[in-house]
């Protein structure tokens, strides 16, 4: 196992700096389309939120050095913010923060901040994944903003920041679910209400419960916390329903005979962790923080977790992850042969 996870560590660095790995050949071709279609093909997005994702595995292994080094680039580079992906990678970025109290990242995450209530602003309150289609509102959006906003809310006792990324969360509680399966459609069109994408996209279930997962903490106990504990706490349940008798779950929940997806079963795994890791913390009286009156560890047991570890070793090679999915396109645009 420690071979598997120095293998793990090695390539995330690695991916860091160089997601997505191109050759010469595929360099050549890019160039020239930028140079024939100029400003429609947009340049390659160095923090985009796959290194986001890794940046916050670095972050579980405490991997300072790595994660000081990636984002000293950026603030080089004048930290230019393109989209919503970027802000995912200030999740991780408040974490560099509170090791090394340097005010340089401070002043990264208090930009990330600002650039995501200007966003909301400028598009009337909501929180559309791009900025072209303004009224479509991806789950993928919400798992990248709402964990950082609740976090940089926490840490410098910023309200405001906490309720945008509530608000973020509810709103899709209340506008992108199927209410029948309790599951999740990939988005929803914020004028017309209609839901699209398919119910029970593997990685959609994974983007809310990631959401939940790394926000639930930094938010206040109350009633507010309450209610998203016990959808944290129903989601859970429902994900459980679609759990493959070989560990993984599917790239479509329901689909038990098709593909299996890594991606999926990472993130769910993840939220699955997170929340018996949440359950168990108390305080001074010995009475649980998290969670009150929900029985986390009769839905999570420890067999079932060895069972997603063991899954996933089997689809590691050489610190790479196998079996995943492909990036999607958009609505219902889900590449299920990818590698």
């Amino acid at each position: 196992m420690e071979q598997i996870i120095k293998e793990l560590r090695e390539q995330a660095i690695c991916q860091l700096f160089h997601y997505p790995e191109t050759t010469s050949k595929q360099n050549i071709k890019y160039a020239i389309k930028r140079i024939v279609r100029r400003k429609h093909t947009p340049k390659r997005d160095n923090y985009f939120w796959p290194h986001a994702l890794l940046a916050q595995g670095l972050e579980a292994v405490g991997e300072i050095e790595t994660l000081k080094k990636y984002y000293d680039s950026w603030i080089e580079q004048d930290f230019t913010i393109h989209n919503i992906d970027n802000a995912m990678n200030g999740y991780s970025l408040l974490y560099v923060y509170e090791q090394t109290k340097e005010d340089k990242y401070k002043q990264a995450a208090d930009r990330l901040f600002e650039y995501l209530v200007q966003y909301t602003d400028a598009m009337s309150g909501t929180m559309p994944y791009r900025k072209g289609t303004p009224y479509h509102v991806y789950v993928d959006g919400v798992g990248m903003v709402a964990p950082f906003l609740c976090r940089y809310g926490a840490m410098f006792e910023n309200r405001s920041a906490i309720d945008l990324g509530l608000k973020v969360i509810m709103d899709f509680l209340k506008f992108g679910m199927d209410e029948i399966s309790g599951l999740p459609y990939h988005g929803y069109d914020i004028k017309t209400g209609v839901k699209y994408g398919i119910i029970g996209w593997g990685r959609s279930l994974g983007w809310i419960m990631l959401a939940l997962a790394d926000s639930v903490e930094y938010i206040p106990a109350g009633v507010e916390r309450h209610k998203l504990e016990k959808v944290y706490f129903e989601l859970i349940k429902s994900s459980l329903q679609y759990f493959r008798e070989d560990g993984y779950f599917s790239w479509q929940l329901q689909a038990l005979e098709g593909p299996k997806d890594t991606s999926a079963t990472a993130m769910i795994g993840y939220a699955l962790i997170k929340a018996q890791k949440l359950e168990i913390q108390q305080d001074n009286n010995k009475k649980k923080i998290f969670f009150d009156e929900l029985d986390i560890k009769s839905a999570i047991s420890e067999q079932l977790l060895k069972k997603i570890e063991t899954a996933m070793i089997m689809s590691c090679k050489e610190g790479k992850i196998y079996d995943c999915s492909g990036e999607c396109q958009g609505f219902s645009q889900y590449p299920q042969v990818y590698g």
